[in-house]
């Protein structure tokens, strides 16, 4: 029967989410609030006015989707000054990278990509069985540099995670823009940008201007994160209309479902919850480097709403004595990183949880 299966499918990276809260509750026997601060999720959840549009739209759940999302598509058309025909709706930009994949990449083409980027772009260069380079990090940053000494002849895509995951660092305007002057005009250039809105820095890079160029360009977004829609999977891609054309080609009917479209438009337009959003992810990120310091444990100044940590020992290990105390962050072994762990932001009664767990765990280790 194996002899059926594709050779490249078995090896395959697979992704790990960790385990729902649910489930490890049951394992641990743990009782009271679990602090879950391992998948980058919005701590306020989604939108008011989001959850009030989804709960209006259950009632049609017997009505398939609008495969189109055209309703989702116009609004980010406005917001972000791209025509509706350079706009792609996704189940999560996961999904987006793999059509990405399949709509692109051939066997013996080569994918680059840095090392501890997030691995969904390894696991489409996997599935399509293409050639796969990893750039080792600079300063804990993409190696522009590097990565485009790394282009040649066969190469079909490079993809940029900015902000970084699960490194949180960015990489600036500057760098961009001599990166994109250099590299040639045959290839695609992927911008993850699943953590843009948390960006604090006014030198984060203007890559849609490249898809309005005409450039090959493809710009990746989400409302996973800050709209705090991850559990509904609403990713959303830029890119010239050929692009587009061929991405939706390969892209399976109705993958996106009813609520999670008008979730998503209904979400874009909360201000309030947008601003309070921002502000408890500022205030978050400044407490764990204030205690992370008194703690003199080495971290990656972050432009995402979580914070990578050395605690210079097996972090798996930690991360399971934290999990006996009700929080969960994210050891990074499978991104190369044995010793990094990545906590997610918080509300203040989070933070302070995991650090009142974390600060004797980490004490007992060294």
């Amino acid at each position: 029967m194996k002899k059926l299966i594709k050779d490249c499918v078995f090896s395959v990276e697979n992704y790990d989410p960790g385990l729902p809260i649910e489930i490890l509750q049951r394992k641990l026997r743990l009782e009271g609030d679990i602090c879950k601060l391992a998948s980058n999720e919005n701590p306020l959840g989604p939108s008011p006015l989001a959850l009030e549009a989804i709960n209006k739209s259950l009632s049609d759940g017997h009505l398939y989707p609008d495969t189109s999302c055209h309703e989702l598509r116009e609004k980010l058309s406005d917001l972000m000054g791209i025509p509706k025909n350079c706009l792609c709706i996704g189940n999560g930009t996961t999904e987006l990278i793999y059509l990405i994949g399949v709509a692109f990449l051939d066997k013996g083409d080569t994918f680059i990509m840095s090392e501890s980027s997030f691995i969904m772009g390894k696991i489409a260069a996997q599935i399509m069985n293409a050639n796969l380079k990893q750039i080792p990090l600079k300063d804990f940053q993409h190696d522009l540099d590097s990565i485009r000494k790394a282009v040649s002849f066969d190469t079909k895509i490079v993809y940029l995670d900015n902000p970084m995951n699960p490194i949180g660092s960015m990489t600036g305007r500057q760098d961009i823009e001599r990166f994109m002057e250099r590299v040639p005009d045959d290839i695609i250039v992927v911008f993850d940008e699943a953590y843009f809105e948390y960006v604090n820095s006014g030198d984060y890079p203007d890559t849609l201007q490249y898809v309005k160029e005409g450039k090959n360009v493809i710009v990746l977004r989400t409302f996973s994160k800050l709209f705090g829609l991850a559990g509904l999977r609403v990713g959303y891609c830029a890119a010239h209309k050929d692009f587009i054309k061929a991405i939706k080609q390969v892209s399976p009917p109705f993958s996106v479902n009813r609520p999670a479209q008008i979730g998503a438009v209904a979400a874009l337009k909360d201000k309030n919850h947008i601003r309070k959003s921002i502000e408890v992810n500022e205030s978050g990120k400044k407490f764990l480097y204030e205690k992370f310091k008194e703690l003199s444990v080495f971290y990656i100044p972050s432009e995402t709403n979580f914070v990578t940590f050395d605690v210079k020992t097996d972090a798996v290990k930690i991360a399971e004595e934290l999990q006996k105390e009700g929080v969960i962050i994210r050891p990074l072994t499978m991104y190369g990183k044995p010793t990094f762990l990545r906590v997610t932001i918080g509300t203040l009664e989070q933070n302070r949880k995991f650090i009142g767990a974390f600060r004797p765990i980490f004490q007992r280790s060294k």
